[in-house]
C-alpha cells in the first residue's frame, strides 16, 4: 500500500502537459538524451503498475482455488499474457513512428504516459481474466457433480421382457405335395400289376377351403375326391374364411406280386426347410430314390447329407441337387462307392422349401423284399416317439427260418438311430404297449458312434401294437423297421419273400392338433393307434365333416388301437388341454398317431403286406412362425 501511494504522489507533482502539433508520422525521428531518462522513468513506473497486478492475482482468494480451478487459471492467463505480447508490439510500433525528433517535444511526456497507462489497464485484464477463469472452473465443476448426483439419484426406467410367442400366419394358399409311387428303379424284369389310389378330403367348418386344384386340375371343397392312380401332384388350397385351409391326402400303391411286390401308403405333406428322414438301404439288391418337389415359385437348391453305418457317405455334386420352381428333381442315393444296407438322410433347401420322399425297392437275390414310400419325420431329438409299430409272431416277420425249408429273411424287426453330431450319443429304448411302458432288454444305455447309423433288433418283443420311445444324451432321429414275411420264393432260393415298411418319429405337434388320413382303397385294412409317452391324457378323434366324434383316454406309456368306422377315411385330433387348429400356442404332449395299413397277397407269394401312415401337423401349425413381443 505504501508503494501505491508513492505511485500517486509522483503522478500528481507532475505538471501537467500542454496539447503540441505531433509531427507527420512518415517523418524519421531519433531519440535524445533527456527523452531516455524519461522512457527510464516510465518504465520504473509500468514495473510498479504491474507489481501491483501481480499481488491482486496473487491475493488468498486465488489461493483457495482447486487444482482444476488453477488448470483453467492458467489457461487464461496464458492466453491475456499473449494478447498482452501482441498489443505491446503493436504499441511499440507505433509509439517509436510517432515519437518526435526533438527531445523536449511535451507530446513525447504524454505518449510515454498513455503507454503506462495502457499497461496498468493489460495487467488488470490479466487480473479478471484470471478470475473469470477461477468462476468458469466452478461452474464447471458444480455442472458435473449435478450430473453425477442425478445419474445416481434418478430412478432407472426397467426395459420391458421380450417374450416369444407363436402366431398363426393370416390365412393364405395353402399347399400340399402327394407323393409319387414306386417306377422300377432296381430295373425288375418282372413288376407285377399294381394298384394305385389318391384319397384328398378337404375338411369343412373352420379351416374350410373356398377353392382346391390338384396336379392342375380342379377338386370339390366339399366331398373326397378319389383317384385310381399314383402319379403324385401339388394340392392347393384357398381357404374361405380367412383361416389357414386344411385338407387330408394319402397315396397308396399294392402290387401282391412281382419284383416290386410290396404296399406303400404316404401322406400328403407340406414344403419345409428342413427335413429328416431314417430307413432304407442302398446295400446290394436295393435302391433309394430321394425325390424332391417344390412347389414354391421359385428355384430352390437342396443340400442332401447321407449318413451310414460308419459315418457321411459321399454324393455326387456334393450332395447339392438344384430343384425347379413348380418341378422336381431326383437322386439315386446308392452310388458304386457307397453300399451300406442302414442309411438315414437330412434335406435343407435354401431359397425355398421342398417335399422330399425315399422311395424304396428291394430284392434279395431274385426274391422280392418289399418296397416302401417313406416321408419325413421329427428332426433329431433327444426325446422321440414312433407311433404305429406293429409286432407279430416271429415266423411272420422274418425273425426265425421257415420250418420246412430253413429259408430266412434278409430283413428283421429294428429300431433305427441316426447320431449326427460330432460326439457319441447314449440311447435308450421303451416300448409302449396296451400294458404301459416297457424298456427293451439289451437297448439300455446304447452308445452310438458319431455321425452314424445303427439298428437295435426288436426281437423277443411280444405280439402287439406300440409306440417306441426313443430318448438320448444327444438329438437324434429315429424309425422303426416292420416286417411281414412269407414262404420261400422262388423255390430252394433260401429266401423268404417279404415286405417291409419304415414308422418315422412323430412330428411335433401331430396330436396336439393334427391329421390323420385312413386310406379306404378296395383291399386295404386300416388300423388307427396313438401312443403316449407322457401322462395320462385323453385325445379327440373326429372326422372332417363332423359327423363322427370319439374321446380315447391314452394311459401314461401306453399305446391303444382306435376302432374308426368304415366310412372315415380322414380324423382330426386334438388332445385334451390343447387349443384346436386356431390355436395359436401349444406345448408337446408326447403324443403321437399313425395309420397302420395292410394287405393280403396270394399265390407263389402269399402273406402279409404292410405299410404306415404317419398323422401330420394342422396347417395352422405349420403356418405359425415365432415372433417377438414386449
Amino acid at each position: 500500500m505504501t508503494q501505491s501511494r508513492q505511485d500517486d504522489a509522483d503522478n500528481q507533482q507532475e505538471p501537467p502537459e500542454k496539447s503540441e502539433p505531433q509531427p507527420p508520422q512518415h517523418e524519421s525521428t531519433s531519440p535524445g538524451p533527456q527523452q531516455a531518462d524519461n522512457e527510464t522513468d516510465d518504465e520504473r513506473t509500468d514495473e510498479r503498475a504491474d507489481e501491483r497486478a501481480d499481488e491482486g492475482a496473487d491475493s488468498p482468494a486465488g489461493q483457495d482455488q482447486d487444482s482444476g480451478s488453477a488448470s483453467t487459471d492458467e489457461a487464461a492467463d496464458d492466453a491475456s499474457r499473449t494478447d498482452a505480447v501482441a498489443v505491446d508490439e503493436t504499441d511499440t510500433a507505433v509509439s517509436q513512428a510517432a515519437r518526435p525528433a526533438e527531445p523536449g517535444n511535451p507530446s513525447t511526456k504524454r505518449r510515454r504516459r498513455s503507454n503506462s497507462t495502457r499497461r496498468r489497464r493489460r495487467s488488470l485484464g490479466q487480473t479478471v481474466a484470471r478470475g473469470v477463469g477461477v468462476l468458469t472452473s466452478l461452474a464447471l465443476a458444480a455442472a458435473v457433480g449435478g450430473v453425477t448426483w442425478w445419474g445416481h439419484a434418478a430412478p432407472t426406467t426397467p426395459t420391458p421382457q421380450l417374450q416369444a410367442l407363436s402366431l398363426a400366419q393370416p390365412g393364405g394358399t395353402t399347399t400340399y405335395v402327394c407323393p409319387h409311387a414306386p417306377t422300377n428303379t432296381l430295373r425288375g424284369t418282372d413288376v407285377g400289376a399294381m394298384e394305385s389310389a389318391t384319397a384328398i378330403v378337404p375338411a369343412k367348418g373352420a379351416g374350410s377351403a373356398q377353392s382346391a386344384t390338384y396336379a392342375g386340375r380342379s377338386i370339390p371343397t366339399d366331398t373326397a375326391t378319389s383317384m385310381s392312380t399314383a402319379e403324385g401332384g401339388i394340392l392347393t388350397l384357398v381357404p374361405a374364411d380367412g383361416r389357414v385351409a386344411n385338407a387330408v391326402g394319402a397315396v397308396t400303391t399294392l402290387t401282391k406280386s412281382g419284383d416290386l411286390r410290396g404296399l406303400t401308403a404316404a401322406p400328403c405333406t407340406q414344403p419345409a426347410a428342413m427335413s429328416w428322414i431314417v430307413g432304407g438301404s442302398i446295400a446290394a439288391g436295393s435302391s433309394a430314390e430321394l425325390r424332391l418337389v417344390n412347389p414354391g415359385v421359385t428355384p430352390a437348391t437342396a443340400k442332401v447329407t447321407l449318413y451310414g453305418s460308419i459315418g457321411r457317405l459321399s454324393l455326387p455334386s456334393n450332395g447339392e441337387i438344384t430343384v425347379p420352381a413348380g418341378g422336381s428333381s431326383s437322386l439315386a442315393l446308392e452310388t458304386k462307392g457307397s453300399q451300406d444296407p442302414r442309411i438315414a438322410v437330412s434335406v435343407e433347401a435354401d431359397g425355398g422349401s421342398v417335399v422330399p420322399t425315399l422311395v424304396t425297392e428291394s430284392l434279395d437275390g431274385e426274391t422280392p423284399a418289399g418296397t416302401d414310400v417313406i416321408t419325413p419325420g421329427s428332426a433329431p431329438a433327444t426325446d422321440l416317439v414312433i407311433p404305429g409299430v406293429e409286432i407279430v409272431e416271429p415266423a411272420a416277420q422274418g425273425e426265425v427260418p421257415d420250418a420246412k425249408t430253413s429259408a430266412d429273411s434278409s430283413d428283421t424287426p429294428a429300431v433305427r438311430i441316426v447320431n449326427p453330431a460330432a460326439a457319441p450319443a447314449t440311447v435308450s429304448v421303451t416300448m409302449l404297449g396296451k400294458d404301459g411302458a416297457r424298456p427293451l432288454s439289451g437297448a439300455q444305455s446304447v452308445t452310438i458312434d458319431a455321425g452314424s447309423v445303427f439298428d437295435i433288433q426288436l426281437a423277443g418283443v411280444p405280439a402287439g401294437t406300440y409306440g417306441v420311445q426313443v430318448t438320448s444324451s444327444t438329438p437324434v432321429g429315429a424309425a422303426a423297421r416292420m416286417v411281414r414275411s412269407g414262404g420261400e420264393y422262388p423255390a430252394r432260393s433260401k429266401a423268404l419273400v417279404h415286405d417291409q415298411a419304415w414308422a418315422q418319429a412323430a412330428l411335433p405337434g401331430a396330436v396336439d392338433s393334427g391329421l390323420l388320413a385312413v386310406p379306404r382303397a378296395a383291399s386295404l385294412s386300416s388300423a388307427v393307434t396313438v401312443a403316449n409317452s407322457g401322462e395320462t391324457t385323453s385325445v379327440t378323434l373326429s372326422s372332417l365333416d363332423g359327423s363322427w366324434k370319439q374321446d380315447v383316454k391314452v394311459a401314461k406309456g401306453a399305446s391303444v388301437v382306435v376302432e374308426v368306422p368304415a366310412e372315415v377315411s380322414a380324423v382330426r385330433l386334438n388332445a385334451a388341454g390343447q387349443e384346436g387348429s386356431s390355436g395359436t400356442s401349444r406345448t408337446s404332449s408326447g403324443l403321437a398317431a399313425a395309420t397302420i395299413v395292410t394287405a393280403q397277397a396270394d399265390g407263389d407269394v402269399a402273406g402279409t403286406l404292410i405299410s404306415t401312415v404317419p398323422a401330420q401337423p394342422d396347417a395352422t401349425v405349420q403356418a405359425q412362425r415365432r415372433i417377438l413381443l414386449d
